[in-house]
């Protein structure tokens, strides 16, 4: 089984304007392993996309809502 990594990113200007973002791993086969590398993940994402600001993560199976919560 494979353990993407979801996380919810939102604009740095509006805090209240966010979005869901995933990243698959094809190296990565338990949850331990993608929270190992979820946070230089999401580092180096928010490197190239200064205007967002990361909120919430985890790993494993999708959100069941719309994106506002993980």
């Amino acid at each position: 089984m494979l353990y993407p990594l979801y996380f919810l990113t939102c604009l740095a200007s509006n805090p209240t304007h966010c979005e869901m973002r995933v990243q698959h791993f094809t190296e990565i086969s338990s949850p331990q392993q993608c929270l190992m590398i979820a946070q230089p993940s999401m580092a180096a994402w928010q490197a190239e996309h200064d205007r967002w600001r990361v909120a919430r993560f985890r790993c494993g199976k999708p959100p069941k809502d719309d994106g506002t919560r993980i």
